[in-house]
C-alpha cells in the first residue's frame, strides 16, 4: 500500500525536532554559564554591608551589622549589635560615643586549590569564591570595682571566626565584655550567622 505522508511533512517534522534539540540545548548552556559566573572562577571577597544574627548562648539572638573592607585579604570595618546588652549602646557609648565596634586585625583567605570543592583536572578553581573570615574587635582594658571593693582590669575583646562564600558566613565567637551595671562580666560566645546586604 502506497505512503499517504507527503516528503514536506517529514521535512517539518525534522524541523520541529532540530528546534527543539537546539532549544534543550540552549538551556542547558544558559544554566551552565550562569553556574559558572556565580561559583566558578569567583574570587573571595567579603566588602561590603552584611547583616545577620549573632546567637549568644547566654543573652540570645541579636541582630549583627557588619560594613566590611577586604584589601588583598585584610579586612578592616566596623560591626555593631544594637540591642546586645553587652554590646549595644550602653554598652559601648564609652567608646567615643559609636555605637559601633571596630575590626581589627581582619583576615579573609580564600580556599587553597586542590582543596574540597576543587576539581583538580580542571583548569579553573571550582572552590575559588569560598574561605575564611577572623576578625577581632579592638582589646581594651578596662578597671573595674567589685562588689568588695577590690580594682580589676579586664580586657575587652571579642574573636570571630567564620567560613563560606562572597555572600554568605557563618561560624562563631568569644570574648570577654563588661557591660552596664552587673552584666557581661564573663565570657560571651556563641554562633554568628551573616549575608551580604
Amino acid at each position: 500500500m502506497p505512503s499517504t505522508h507527503h516528503p514536506f511533512s517529514y521535512a517539518i517534522g525534522a524541523l520541529a525536532l532540530t528546534a527543539l534539540l537546539l532549544g534543550l540545548q540552549g538551556c542547558g548552556a544558559s544554566t551552565s554559564s550562569d553556574m559558572m559566573e556565580a561559583r566558578i572562577g569567583k574570587e573571595f571577597n567579603v566588602t561590603g554591608q552584611w547583616t545577620g544574627d549573632l546567637v549568644d548562648s547566654r543573652y540570645g539572638t541579636h541582630t549583627i551589622y557588619l560594613t566590611l573592607n577586604d584589601d588583598g585579604g585584610g579586612v578592616t570595618g566596623t560591626f555593631a549589635v544594637p540591642t546586645h546588652i553587652c554590646l549595644g549602646f550602653e554598652a559601648t557609648e564609652g567608646l567615643g560615643g559609636e555605637w559601633h565596634l571596630s575590626v581589627t586585625d581582619g583576615k579573609a583567605a580564600k580556599a587553597p586549590e586542590g582543596t574540597a570543592g576543587d576539581n583538580i583536572f580542571t583548569s579553573v578553581q571550582e572552590n575559588s569564591n569560598t574561605g575564611t573570615l577572623n576578625f577581632e574587635s579592638p582589646t581594651l582594658i578596662e578597671k573595674i570595682t567589685t562588689e568588695t571593693g577590690d580594682q580589676l582590669d579586664i580586657d575587652r575583646i571579642l574573636y570571630f571566626t567564620l567560613q563560606g562564600d562572597s555572600d554568605s558566613q557563618a561560624g562563631k565567637f568569644s570574648g570577654t565584655w563588661v557591660g552596664p551595671g552587673l552584666h557581661c562580666r564573663t565570657g560571651l560566645q556563641g554562633a554568628i550567622y551573616i549575608s551580604r546586604s
